[in-house]
């Protein structure tokens, strides 16, 4: 077996090694050497788990992102210190993995001597004015998060980190680095390849790694995935996929892998945006049969001086509408009859990840339109309230959370070992969900089979309507401000102002 040397590079903004890291870095270090490189401080368990598992540990300053890390790494190893290695890896945390054996790759590309540097996927050519740099294109490229370098390059590799500009943003990071490695290197005459085959997926997407993760892992060999397949923002999704491809991937590793999923999930809770996961992730069910027994009511006395919750019991709350009109009216048919409260709890009891559940915003547009403006209302109090409880959840203001929307909700009481905070307005009931997630519980909607009927058609309708007024609409604007842009910068250019 060749001697392989990984530099592993890690970001934790509390400082710990998770057990999607530990999980990858177990796998890892039987196949190679490796040197945890983390942007920060470690806590106490996670540093002694690292120096218990790796060949070195480098804590550094938080700058520069992934390229400052790995620069850092090198120039502590010295360009003599990369001669005792058949191949150098650098590997970022973003991977999760692996789900298949590892032997199997490397021995893949040992078969391949003919290559100087190769990586786990590649990403196609695309226009990019956010990724492209001064050029706004980027080249086909190797992904960062995975690449392997052989004997013959060292020393150009070596001159290549020695002078390479350290980002100040993400953007930055892709366009200095990410996108020009490549390019760089094949200019100098080394060859280059990806383990994972996905040439033929070039012309429908730019990033199959993201576009079609089950494929990669299920059909390819593809032994990692990336963790923000969970998480990514749902907009850049629908923009270039049907939506489905978290839920795809999530599937897949559930029943067909024995890679613990559900603990990823619920460590990436507490540090990702719940509205983006819940989007990803489709937590939207279906009511089935009620079966159990009912939930225990949290009554509005209770709920009003704080309640304490059995962790081993489920509970519900109603949700009186708080809107007059026709608004009022369909939030209120909502209603928590004791079928509807009865499967919800066992959706809690069947998916343990779930630590609330209620009804789906009612299709109703007006609906929509008034959740935006309690949101935008309520969103002051609300972080306000966050801080006075220590709720450090990220949160996306720019959406309004997955719950609540009417009617009921119903709670694991695990997902609230603390004494439930007094509910005493509406704005106290945006808390819920994030107290939730803090402990590491997702919120799902449900509806029942007759309202997803209604809401394949009404989506139907909208998508065409997007289509034929919204989506030119966004079309054109996009051309103007990207015109304005150009003018901007050709002002500036020649010293001019705006």
């Amino acid at each position: 077996m060749k001697k392989r040397l990984i530099i592993y590079f890690h970001y934790d903004s509390r400082g710990q090694v998770d057990s999607a890291c530990r999980f990858a870095v177990s796998a890892l270090t039987e196949q190679a050497e490796l040197f945890f490189v983390t942007n920060g401080t470690l806590q106490p368990g996670s540093r002694i788990w690292v120096q218990g598992h790796c060949a070195r540990l480098l804590e550094r300053q938080n700058t520069g992102f992934d390229v400052g890390a790995y620069r850092q790494a090198l120039l502590t190893l010295g360009r003599a210190g990369l001669d005792g290695y058949d191949e150098v890896i650098l590997m970022n945390y973003t991977l999760a993995g692996p789900v298949s054996p590892l032997p199997q790759m490397f021995s893949a590309m040992d078969a391949r001597p003919e290559l100087d540097f190769w990586g786990l996927t590649r990403h196609y050519a695309m226009k990019s004015r956010r990724f492209g740099g001064t050029t706004g294109r980027v080249p086909e490229h190797l992904q960062s998060h995975f690449l392997a370098v052989r004997p013959g390059m060292y020393d150009d590799f070596f001159a290549y980190w020695q002078t390479v500009r350290l980002p100040q943003s993400y953007e930055q990071s892709v366009a200095l680095h990410e996108t020009r490695f490549t390019a760089h290197f094949a200019r100098l005459g080394y060859r280059w390849d990806s383990y994972v085959d996905t040439r033929d997926l070039a012309g429908s997407f730019v990033n199959p790694m993201m576009a079609c993760p089950r494929e990669l892992v299920a059909e390819r060999g593809c032994p990692f995935f990336k963790r923000r397949s969970f998480f990514t923002p749902y907009g850049d999704e629908l923009r270039r996929t049907d939506g489905q491809a978290a839920g795809e991937l999530y599937r897949y590793l559930s029943a067909e892998t024995e890679y613990p999923v559900d603990r990823l999930i619920a460590e990436m809770l507490p540090v990702q945006p719940l509205t983006s996961m819940t989007q990803n992730l489709h937590w939207h069910y279906l009511l089935g049969e009620p079966e159990g027994e009912l939930p225990l009511e949290l009554t509005e006395p209770r709920l009003r001086r704080g309640a304490e919750l059995n962790p081993e019991n489920y509970y519900w709350i109603r949700i009186p509408a708080r809107t007059s009109g026709a608004e009022g009216w369909y939030r209120n048919a909502a209603q928590p009859y004791p079928e509807h409260l009865r499967a919800a709890a066992r959706l809690l009891e069947t998916h343990p990840l779930l630590g609330l559940i209620g009804p789906s915003l009612p299709l109703a547009p007006l609906c929509a339109e008034g959740k935006f403006r309690q949101w935008e209302k309520d969103l002051p109090g609300l972080q306000r309230k966050m801080a006075e409880q220590g709720i450090t959840v990220p949160l996306d203001t720019a959406q309004p959370l997955p719950l609540p929307n009417g009617g009921f909700l119903v709670l694991r009481g695990a997902a609230f070992p603390q004494t439930l905070p007094p509910v005493e307005d509406f704005c106290d009931l945006w808390l819920l969900p994030l107290l939730a997630q803090q402990r590491g519980y997702a919120s799902a909607t449900v509806e029942t089979q007759e309202q997803a009927l209604a809401r394949t058609d009404v989506l139907d309708a909208m998508l065409a309507g997007n289509r034929s007024v919204g989506a030119k609409a966004r079309d054109l604007g996009r051309a103007v401000k990207h015109s304005l842009k150009d003018a901007f910068d050709q002002n500036k250019k020649g010293g001019g102002t705006p």
